[in-house]
């Protein structure tokens, strides 16, 4: 009697331990389930599930050598030169004036320039024709002016004249020139045929006369 209650005492201890090492797990409930749908969801539009990340892995080549280097040499510019300026152009230009009755530098220096003012430029560009006073320049003879452009170099053309007996050279500046005063040119165009002589003339002697004594006219 006391064997077989002893018996179902260990039966029943036995049965109580087997049953305690076969738990289960808790049963999920519907709302359970809703909830891990939802957080499916919200992972799946933040982007973050494991299928949707595109992950691009470099070939072997270009991880070994890097990124392509473009070797090609550029080709080199034409550098074109620029054109060698003309010698004939000259930085400043002078111009021939003739001195005219009734002439003076201030007067001169405000038809040529339109300033009275620079009548002393004109004088330091002639000092050595005009001397030492300023004031004192006579008619027909030629000022040296400078010009800011190119201007024609004045270059009269000559033609002979024969000397009558008892002809100056007063006589023949107002005969050709119009103007007795404008002997200084006569005198000045043949100094070597008259050989310093202004005041007597040899009949027969041939004098160069210009065909034009103003640069302007």
């Amino acid at each position: 009697m006391k064997s077989s209650k002893f018996i179902i005492s260990t039966i029943a201890i036995l049965m109580l331990v087997v049953s305690c090492g076969k738990q289960s797990a808790p049963p999920v409930s519907p709302e359970d389930t809703k909830a891990l749908a939802s957080g499916k969801e919200s992972v799946d539009r933040m982007g973050l599930e494991q299928n949707d990340v595109g992950i691009n892995i470099p070939d072997a080549a270009e991880t070994e050598s890097g990124p392509s280097v473009d070797l090609t040499i550029p080709e080199s510019e034409v550098v074109m030169e620029a054109p060698a300026m003309s010698s004939d152009i000259a930085l400043t230009d002078w111009d021939t004036y003739m001195i005219v009755p009734g002439d003076f530098l201030i007067k001169i220096a405000n038809q040529q320039y339109g300033s009275f003012r620079r009548w002393r430029e004109i004088y330091s560009w002639n000092r050595e024709d005009i001397g030492d006073n300023p004031n004192l320049i006579y008619p027909y003879h030629y000022l040296t002016l400078k010009r800011d452009n190119m201007v024609e170099e004045f270059k009269p053309g000559f033609s002979e004249y024969e000397v009558s007996s008892g002809e100056t050279l007063w006589d023949i500046a107002g005969k050709l020139y119009g103007d007795p005063v404008a002997w200084i040119i006569l005198y000045l165009d043949n100094a070597d045929r008259l050989n310093g002589n202004s005041n007597f003339l040899d009949p027969g002697v041939r004098l160069q006369i210009r065909d034009r004594i103003d640069p302007k006219a």
